[in-house]
């Protein structure tokens, strides 16, 4: 019990590494332990191996809200909002004056059509019993994350608020696009805290293989989505080349047709090298490939890329490169706005199996 109390402070205050290594060495047995394991492990943002213990924990001490507790933020992370507010609402029918076991079934309900006044009465009824600490959702991502998105909006006012010297509109150049490249790998990497990079990679490879590996729907779907931010890159190289252009110094020829050619192939080969490390290569040949979405990106790409080639060629006019770069904004702002929105299809929610009847 020592170990795991201790682990939880750790992974509180930001140490995961160190935290899910006593959880390791742990060995819960107890319900008490198993809820506390689970919970350490939810505050890691690994709910695939908090939810197990947390069942267990149920199994062995039905009474005991702290297992339906762990069982409704685990699957909150799992975004199984039904059964995520099933198991907090019991938690709370077992615990009425625990503030986590209200906070726990407000952000549920918060997040299901229809629950919204509910939600709000429990997230105050936590804060009534616990003050704010107790709205604190466990394995809450760091605020800095906010920065990817403020920094940008910042550099558009700064840039057009005045002019500045040369060094100072490059940085502010640069964070109008790293910010939201930034933005997309967050979104799209691993979150379980606490592991190395080789061992994130394989538990997210092995879970993705053996979720999307098989084609259908989801895989569809998530193939899609993982070719939005390639779509938003060849955006973003599109528009360092028409910048110029578009300014009235277009860069030479010399140097677009390089760049067109060498970083398409690179690009792609960035592209290919990364489904295959995260999904592995049966997903890479049977689903991505093949897929319609990864099909309207190359197109995108190859329109945009060979836009910018011909118009070079061409000597085009003003406002041949003010259509290109308007197409090549729509096509960034699409795949960002998707991938921020549609990224992660919800898993479908599970609802907890019956147990039979008593003969």
């Amino acid at each position: 019990m020592e170990l795991l109390l201790r682990a939880r402070e750790l992974a509180v205050a930001r140490k995961f590494r160190e935290s899910r290594a006593l959880v390791k060495r742990a060995e819960p047995g107890s319900a008490e332990e198993l809820s506390l394991a689970a919970s350490v492990l939810v505050e890691l943002r690994d709910p695939q191996a908090a939810l197990p213990l947390a069942r267990r924990a149920v199994a062995l001490a039905p009474d005991d809200w702290r297992g339906h507790l762990a069982v409704a933020d685990a699957t909150f992370q799992l975004r199984w909002w039904g059964e995520s507010a099933a198991a907090a609402r019991r938690a709370v029918e077992l615990a009425p004056e625990e503030a986590a076991a209200h906070r726990a079934l407000g952000v549920a309900l918060n997040r299901r059509i229809g629950g919204g006044r509910e939600a709000r009465q429990e997230v105050k009824r936590a804060r009534e019993l616990g003050g704010r600490d107790a709205l604190r959702t466990p394995g809450r991502h760091s605020q800095w994350w906010i920065l990817m998105f403020v920094a940008p909006l910042v550099s558009l006012v700064l840039l057009a608020v005045r002019d500045w010297p040369g060094a100072v509109e490059n940085v502010l150049e640069v964070l109008r696009v790293v910010p939201p490249a930034l933005a997309l790998l967050y979104i799209n990497v691993p979150s379980r805290a606490g592991l190395t990079w080789s061992e994130r990679i394989a538990e997210i490879r092995a879970v993705n293989e053996e979720r999307y590996g098989g084609g259908g729907r989801a895989a569809r779907i998530r193939a899609g989505l993982v070719a939005m931010p390639w779509g938003c890159a060849v955006a973003v190289g599109a528009a360092a080349l028409e910048a110029p252009a578009q300014a009235g110094d277009p860069l030479p020829t010399s140097v677009v047709v390089p760049a067109v050619l060498i970083g398409g192939v690179v690009l792609a080969v960035l592209a290919r090298r990364n489904v295959r490390l995260w999904y592995g290569e049966r997903f890479l040949r049977e689903v991505f490939v093949p897929s319609v979405f990864v099909r309207v990106h190359l197109v995108a790409a190859g329109a945009l890329g060979g836009g910018v080639l011909l118009l070079t060629l061409g000597d085009a006019s003003h406002d041949s490169w003010q259509v290109l770069v308007g197409g090549t904004v729509i096509w960034f702002l699409l795949g960002m706005i998707s991938t921020l929105f549609l990224y992660g299809p919800a898993e479908p929610e599970k609802k907890p199996e019956k147990e039979p009847a008593d003969s």
